[in-house]
């Protein structure tokens, strides 16, 4: 009886272990699923786009990629190697490489000095690079480096540390830290060199902190929308620009007021954004829906969407107008060269109808978008029907609909403009 009481025993033992090693195995595939379900591209093709002109293959995982205006060079760090790839901007072709340490990630250049700014995250060191001579000249100890902006103007060099809550404020001649501020989670960072102000975002607060650069100095905070990532400038017209993550917008900030003044949707999950100053031209990373938005500034309009595969760190040649795309779980480069279309071609957007003379009953959107009019003024916009659904359940519009007099008198109660919009049919 002792004998078979033990075999019970030792089969239950057994007969559990079998369970706990199977459920294990379904648990880790199926986790790494998810894993490789993020890090993966999408099955979008961005090779059907005329706009995007070349994608470059790489080993391993990209990081950030920036641009020296001057010599046409662009680097892009990898992440599991440990180097920075240098390529041609002239011919899209990889022409040297150098090493740094692994879990490079940003990367910033000052055009004027020719110095190449590396963070290595978890090595806590920010590598100076001559770009002459592709050489390491020094290293410069921070906590978890991540985003980096330069002002070429003063040859200061501003980095975000999210673990830390810290920027650091590096000047370029001596290579040390001559002040650091604190921000909540600071993530994307952007200096105007013509003001010396400084942007950063803060996505815990859903907060843009704005320091000056030459008093060193907080001047302001300013509330945008959700998850506040990347952030952009331009320094012709000191506008900026700023992705908001989970609402899917781009907030416009005047950098003369310091206030909001315009909220551009874009696509799904937008993560990095920049500008071509010249043109006024603006792209948006969207990794939630694979593709780059294309904004014209003059109004806020987006007037282009182009397909790339989970795009997220992006930089811009403003003289050359290319455009260089990333994403941390993939190998590849996209390169886009976005021309705008002629005037035969291109839809304009409905402020610019409207002040052609065209009537609000006759404004026309591109295909996939919708006509809608905001319930506060009247103004017509296009959007996705995705968005122009959310934005009526919110009462802020009314989808294909100019509004009343006596309708605008109740554009302060949402409930009683969206009976109005279910009472015209839409």
């Amino acid at each position: 009886m002792v004998y078979l009481s033990s075999n019970i025993m030792t089969f239950k033992l057994n007969f559990v272990c079998i369970v706990f090693l199977v459920f294990s195995m379904w648990f880790s595939y199926s986790y790494f699923d998810l894993i490789n379900s993020y890090a993966q591209p999408s099955s979008t093709d961005p090779s059907t786009n005329d706009s995007v002109i070349d994608v470059i293959k790489f080993e391993g995982r990209t990081g950030t990629v920036a641009v020296n205006q001057k010599t046409n060079i662009v680097y892009l760090t990898n992440v599991n190697s440990g180097t920075v790839s240098i390529i041609d901007g002239t011919t899209n072709k990889i022409v040297d490489v150098f090493d740094v340490e692994k879990s490079a990630f940003g990367i910033g250049v000052n055009q004027e000095t020719n110095m190449i700014y590396v963070a290595i995250e978890h090595k806590n060191l920010l590598y100076v690079v001559n770009g002459f001579t592709n050489q390491i000249e020094h290293k410069i100890e921070m906590n978890d480096p991540y985003d980096i902006a330069v002002d070429y103007n003063a040859n200061m060099i501003y980095v975000t540390s999210d673990r830390s809550g810290l920027v650091y404020a590096i000047d370029g001649d001596t290579n040390k830290i001559v002040s650091t501020f604190e921000v909540p989670n600071p993530c994307g960072v952007a200096v105007n060199p013509e003001t010396g102000m400084i942007y950063v975002t803060s996505e815990s607060t859903n907060m843009v902190h704005v320091i000056d650069g030459k008093k060193n100095e907080l001047v302001t905070i300013i509330d945008v929308s959700e998850s506040p990532r990347g952030v952009t400038v331009n320094e012709k017209t000191n506008t900026i620009f700023v992705t908001n993550q989970e609402s899917d917008s781009v907030s416009v900030i005047d950098g003369f007021t310091n206030s909001v003044i315009d909220s551009i949707d874009v696509g799904k999950d937008p993560r990095r954004i920049v500008v071509n100053p010249e043109s006024n031209i603006i792209y948006v990373t969207n990794q939630g829906s694979n593709d780059v938005s294309v904004i014209d500034a003059t109004d806020n309009s987006v007037i282009d969407s182009i397909p790339v595969n989970s795009p997220f760190e992006m930089a811009i040649n403003p003289d050359s107008n290319k455009v260089y795309v990333t994403f941390y779980g993939t190998s590849e480069l996209t390169i886009i060269d976005w021309v705008e279309p002629s005037p035969q071609e291109l839809i304009l957007p409905p402020k610019k109808q409207i002040k052609l003379g065209i009537s609000s009953d006759e404004i026309i959107c591109k295909n996939n978008f919708e006509l809608i009019f905001k319930s506060s003024d009247n103004s017509p916009a296009c959007v996705k029907p995705s968005t122009a659904q959310k934005l009526l359940e919110r009462g802020w519009t009314i989808s294909g609909h100019q509004l009343s007099e006596e309708e605008l008198e109740t554009k302060n109660n949402p409930r009683d403009i969206e009976v109005m919009a279910r009472g015209q049919g839409n």
